[in-house]
């Protein structure tokens, strides 16, 4: 059997435009790339821009659509207007105004009428009350009247059967269930607030509406040792006199110490001249004073 070269297959990536091995590990190894991924949601977001644009551009052309027909159509209701002998041309009828006003008021008319009849019922059944289904001892059916209280075994024409006020109790027991459990909620919202608060740091865990606590209640003022002011006032020879002034010391200038010159060294009796001996440095020393331009 002879051998036969056959070329490897090939495919062309839409997203990136370009060809690779049409294999498993090489298809895998291009879609997980980074650029082939950001490809993929380059297009994803020009197709969803595309799709609004194209949404956009049909609402607006449909608007313009909608804004023709009326223009059309109020030119047209303003050519018959001002030619009547179009209406038979085109076959359409125009109505004259007194046809227009009857419509309406025939419209109005029909609108009191049902309110009339609504308002009719609802009296009727406040009068007459209604008519309920019950149950005897002996396990018998009977209806009787809200308002009148009559009892019958005929069943009436319209009444509420058993299972709708089963239906009806279980509504409003539910409804107050609700209302209960709704101010049971406030209340304990109510309770946990803190009546009062310590005044002093917030501690961890705690919270206030205030980085500074919540006002505390204070009951009693406190004791301040303050002097107690005297019910009546005090006669003048009881009043306690302020006692003698103080002598202001001299506050000495120059600070704590004051300076004191002295004229020399040697004591007032003593002739003897006072002389300084001037220190002798060995060789090889330095001395460390400087030599200003004074000396």
């Amino acid at each position: 059997m002879s051998e036969y070269w056959k070329s490897q297959p090939r495919k062309f990536c839409e997203y990136c435009k370009c060809w690779i091995t049409d294999n498993k590990p090489s298809v895998d190894f291009h879609e997980k790339g980074k650029k082939h991924q950001e490809n993929v949601k380059r297009k994803i977001e020009d197709v969803r821009k595309k799709g609004i644009k194209d949404a956009k551009q049909k609402e607006e052309l449909e608007d313009d659509i909608q804004k023709m027909e009326k223009a059309a159509l109020e030119a047209f209701k303003k050519d018959l207007a001002s030619d009547p002998e179009l209406a038979a041309k085109y076959g359409v009828r125009v109505r004259s105004e007194a046809e227009k006003e009857a419509e309406k008021k025939q419209k109005e008319k029909a609108s009191d009428i049902a309110k009339q009849k609504a308002l009719e019922a609802i009296e009727k059944k406040r009068k007459e009350g209604e008519w309920y289904e019950a149950k005897s001892a002996e396990g018998y059916t009977y209806y009787w009247n809200t308002v009148s209280h009559e009892s019958k075994w005929v069943a009436p024409s319209v009444y509420v059967s058993i299972e709708e006020q089963e239906a009806k109790k279980k509504n409003e027991e539910e409804e107050e269930q609700k209302e209960a459990e709704k101010k049971a909620r406030v209340q304990e919202e109510l309770d946990a607030q803190p009546d009062e608060v310590a005044v002093g740091p917030l501690r961890w865990g705690t919270t206030s509406t205030s980085a500074y606590g919540n006002w505390k209640t204070v009951k009693e003022p406190p004791n301040l040792d303050l002097p107690e002011e005297p019910s009546e006032p005090l006669p003048i020879e009881d009043i306690p006199l302020p006692g003698p002034p103080k002598e202001k010391k001299e506050k000495q200038e120059g600070g704590r110490f004051k300076e004191k010159r002295v004229q020399s060294l040697a004591s007032g009796n003593d002739n003897t001249k006072v002389t300084f001996k001037k220190r002798k440095l060995g060789s090889g020393a330095r001395n460390t004073r400087q030599r200003e331009d004074d000396d």
